[in-house]
C-alpha cells in the first residue's frame, strides 16, 4: 500500500525528496509536488515542484517543468522555468529555459534558447550610476570598431 513516509530521503540542498519516478516507469499527465522530485524513468506532461527537480542520467522528460532548482543529466525536451538550472555532462536538452542562473557542464548538449530576465527592482536601480541630483546617468554605447586585415 502506498503512503507518505514521515522521514523522507534528503535531496540536495537539504530538501525532502518525497517523489521518485523510477526506472522503467512512464508517467503521463500533470504532477504538482511539495518538496523535491527525481525522475529516473520517463515523464510526459507538466511537472511543478516547490523544491529541486532532478532528471537523472536514465531519466527523460518531454514536458513543461517548473521548480526552484532543476538539475538535468538525462534527456529533456520542453520548457523549463526555475531559479537555477544546471545541465550536467550527460544532459541532452532541447527547448527553452527561463532561469535566473544557468550552468552548462562540458559535454552537455543544449539546443534552444535561454532567457535570464532580471525584473526592474529597487536593488537593481540602486546599482545604476546617478548624477549629483540623483538622476540616472544614461551612457551611450560606442559603436564597435572593426578593423579589416588583408593577407
Amino acid at each position: 500500500m502506498l503512503g507518505k513516509k514521515d522521514n523522507g530521503a534528503i535531496a540536495g540542498g537539504g530538501q525532502t525528496l518525497n517523489t521518485i519516478i523510477g526506472r522503467g516507469t512512464l508517467f503521463e499527465g500533470t504532477m504538482k509536488v511539495e518538496n523535491s522530485v527525481r525522475v529516473d524513468g520517463v515523464f510526459k506532461g507538466e511537472l511543478t515542484c516547490s523544491g529541486a527537480l532532478t532528471i537523472s542520467q536514465s531519466g527523460e522528460a518531454y514536458a513543461h517543468l517548473e521548480g526552484k532548482d532543476i538539475y538535468i543529466n538525462g534527456i529533456v525536451r520542453g520548457t523549463v522555468h526555475a531559479e537555477k538550472v544546471r545541465l550536467d555532462s550527460q544532459a541532452r536538452f532541447i527547448g527553452d529555459i527561463y532561469a535566473n542562473v544557468l550552468s552548462v557542464s562540458e559535454g552537455a548538449i543544449f539546443h534552444g534558447s535561454c532567457s535570464m530576465d532580471i525584473e526592474e527592482n529597487e536593488d537593481l536601480q540602486k546599482l545604476r550610476p546617478k548624477d549629483t541630483k540623483g538622476k540616472e546617468i544614461k551612457k551611450s554605447v560606442p559603436e564597435p570598431k572593426v578593423q579589416v586585415v588583408e593577407n
